[in-house]
């Protein structure tokens, strides 16, 4: 299935509204990729914010692109380790993403953006109104359910919103 891209103006006005009231600025999928194309305005403030520092500015960093630094680090080459062929056994070079440079220290946050992205730029997600992986099923309460895992985990035998948008957000 793919995203739901059917905007609703009303709701994307309010998501734009309090992202301006909270100084958060949301990269776009090219900024992702290509960290290059990132504005020094958000450079600027990224070399005074740490890398797993809970601030909005983070979101820049979702990309395996950042620079192995605590913080105020930009970004250079993949963030990768080759396993030694002493390890693997075998001549081939194998390579392995290390997630330690994303924003949390894992790399399911990018996963996680790229499905609540679209959803708030459109206003299929309600940010005042909603959490990620909240319940459709109007049976369950918080006593009922009272650790709803993230969306696509667990079988609760309910559907959660992030998978009715066409994504499976695993946290």
């Amino acid at each position: 299935m793919l995203i739901n891209l059917t905007m609703h103006p009303e709701i994307r006005a309010k998501n734009v509204k309090l992202c301006r009231e909270k100084g958060i600025l949301l990269p776009t999928f090219k900024q992702m990729c290509d960290p290059s194309l990132i504005p020094e305005s958000i450079l600027k403030k990224l070399d005074q914010v740490g890398l797993w520092d809970v601030n909005p500015v983070n979101l820049y960093r979702i990309n395996w692109h950042n620079e192995p630094k605590e913080k105020g680090g930009r970004f250079g080459g993949v963030n990768y380790i080759e396993i030694p062929r002493e390890i693997t056994g075998v001549k081939a070079h194998i390579y392995a993403l290390v997630g330690k440079y994303f924003p949390t220290g894992a790399h399911k946050v990018g996963a996680t953006y790229s499905c609540l992205a679209p959803a708030l730029v459109t206003g299929n997600f309600d940010a005042e109104e909603q959490q990620a992986g909240e319940c459709l099923d109007e049976q369950q309460t918080s006593q009922q359910h009272p650790r709803h895992p993230t969306a696509g985990e667990g079988d609760h035998g309910h559907q959660c919103r992030a998978q009715s948008q066409g994504c499976v957000a695993t946290g």
